[in-house]
């Protein structure tokens, strides 16, 4: 191994979170060594045998632990694709003067698939966004229910009907009466 001088490596310290072995894809802790934008563990210049990674963080990216770093950096492929979709948003529409006319209206909703209690009411754009895969798709189901606008127990029904597809809607729809004139 050729000289290296000091002034161009240093040798540092972590507890994790930055740094990850490749070959094992295991996170690593511990003493290591940055000779440029390399890295390597140990504290030893004369022995660069384990070659480290940086884990890559995005600034609009939440992460809950190592795992979901490593996984990422180890899947990048499945990673970009992932990163581009996007949370769907909530919102209240209310009928419109049609709707009443024809006494039905229909009502988009959509469900975290691994939440059953995380359910929300959205408009028409955001129904098709997520039908489309703009919207997170695989972590969001999405759905939609007739609503009379002028039948209490038809509303309790068409609720009932679809409870079992998506438990907690009962939640969500909870009044029978609302937006009837």
């Amino acid at each position: 191994m050729p000289y290296i001088p000091k002034s161009q490596y240093d040798i540092k310290h972590t507890n994790g979170g930055e740094l990850y072995n490749p070959t094992t894809g295991k996170e690593y802790s511990g003493d290591y060594i940055q000779y440029g934008q390399k890295y390597f563990a140990g504290k030893t210049i004369t022995n660069l045998k384990v070659k480290l990674k940086k884990i890559d963080l995005e600034e609009n990216l939440i992460v809950n632990n190592t795992r979901n770093f490593l996984y990422n950096q180890l899947n990048p492929k499945h990673y970009k694709s992932v990163k581009k979709r996007f949370k769907p948003v909530a919102s209240k529409p209310r009928p419109t003067e049609d709707d009443y006319t024809k006494g039905v209206w229909r009502r988009y909703f959509c469900q975290r698939t691994n939440n059953k209690n995380e359910i929300f009411e959205m408009n028409l754009e955001g129904y098709n966004k997520l039908k489309k895969g703009e919207y997170d798709n695989i972590l969001y189901t999405y759905g939609d229910i007739m609503w009379s606008l002028r039948d209490i127990q038809s509303n309790n029904n068409n609720v009932l009907k679809i409870i079992r597809q998506y438990p907690g809607i009962q939640l969500l729809f909870n009044n029978p009466g609302e937006f009837i004139k």
